[in-house]
C-alpha cells in the first residue's frame, strides 16, 4: 500500500497473469485418478452408461471418479476465480484513485481511460468464471450432462440417450429409470444456484447504479458527471440482464423435468 501507484500497477498487473496462469494450469493437476480433462467427456459417457442401465441411484465407480475429479475441477477454479476478480477490484481501485485523479491533459485521460478496458475485460471474465464454475461445484453431474450430447453418439451411448429422451418426456412416470430421478434434482440444483447468484448481482448493480446517480447529482465537475452517469447507466443495464438470467434459471429450476427434456431435445 506504501508503493507508488506505478509499483502498485505492476505488482497487481503480475500477479493477475499468475493466477490467469493458474485458472488454466492448476485445476488439471488435481487430476489423482485416471480422469483429467483430457479424457473426462469418454470417462463421463462410459461411466453414464453404466450408470443408467444400473437400475440403482448410486454412481457406480467410474461414474463416481469422473463427478468427483470434475467437482474438485470446479472448485480450485472457483478459488482462483475470485482471487482474480480481487485483483481486478484492487487494480479499479488504484486507476480510480491513483491515476484518474491526476490526469492533467487530453493525452493523459485517454490513457487513462484505455487503462480501463482491459481491467474491465479482466473483471468482467472473473466474475463470470466464478459464477461458473461455483455453480459447476454445486451440481458437478449435471454440469457434465452436456458432454453426452456433444460431437455425436453412437453405439451404446445413442440407444441410452434414446432411452434418456424418451423417459425425460414421459416424467413423471411410475416406470422411470431411478438414474433419472437423480438427474431431474441435480438439474434443478444446478439452474437454483445460479438463479441465486444472478439475483444477487442483480441486487448489487442496481443498488450501485443508485449509488452513482445520487453521486452524479452533487456538484462536481462535469467530466466526473459524465463518468458516474455512465456507470449508473451501465449498471442499470447489467442489473436488468441478470435479473432476466436469474428468472430464466428460477423456471428451470422450478420445472426441471421439462427442462430436462428440453435439454435432451436438443436445447439448454
Amino acid at each position: 500500500m506504501a508503493a507508488t501507484p506505478r509499483r502498485q500497477l505492476s505488482t497487481l498487473t503480475a500477479l493477475a497473469g499468475a493466477i490467469l496462469l493458474a485458472f488454466f494450469v492448476a485445476p488439471d493437476a488435481l487430476a489423482r485418478s485416471s480422469v483429467s480433462t483430457a479424457n473426462v467427456s469418454d470417462s463421463f459417457r462410459q461411466g453414464f452408461v453404466a450408470y443408467w442401465r444400473s437400475g440403482s441411484r448410486d454412481f457406480p465407480a467410474r461414474l463416481e471418479s469422473t463427478v468427483a475429479f470434475w467437482f474438485r475441477f470446479h472448485l480450485v477454479k472457483a478459488g482462483v476465480s475470485a482471487l482474480l476478480l480481487g485483483v481486478a477490484v484492487a487494480l479499479a481501485v488504484v486507476l480510480w484513485r491513483h491515476v484518474g485523479q491526476r490526469t492533467g491533459g487530453r493525452l493523459a485521460r485517454l490513457r487513462f481511460g484505455l487503462s480501463w478496458a482491459p481491467v474491465g475485460m479482466l473483471g468482467v471474465f472473473a466474475l463470470v468464471a466464478l459464477m461458473a464454475n461455483v455453480q459447476g461445484a454445486a451440481a458437478p453431474f449435471a454440469s457434465l450432462l452436456p458432454m453426452l450430447t456433444s460431437g455425436g453418439a453412437d453405439g451404446e451411448l445413442a440407444a441410452t440417450l434414446a432411452q434418456v429422451r424418451h423417459q425425460a418426456d414421459a416424467h413423471p412416470s411410475p416406470r422411470h429409470s431411478p438414474a433419472l430421478t437423480v438427474m431431474v434434482s441435480d438439474f434443478a440444483v444446478y439452474h437454483a444456484v445460479l438463479a441465486a447468484m444472478a439475483a444477487a448481482l442483480s441486487c448489487a448493480l442496481a443498488v450501485t447504479a443508485v449509488v452513482l446517480w445520487k453521486r452524479s447529482r452533487t456538484p462536481v465537475d462535469g467530466r466526473s458527471k459524465r463518468v458516474t452517469k455512465l456507470g449508473a447507466a451501465v449498471s442499470s443495464l447489467l442489473a436488468a440482464v441478470t435479473l432476466v438470467i436469474a428468472l430464466a434459471n428460477v423456471m428451470n429450476a422450478v420445472n426441471s423435468p421439462q427442462a430436462l427434456a428440453h435439454f435432451f431435445a436438443g436445447g439448454w
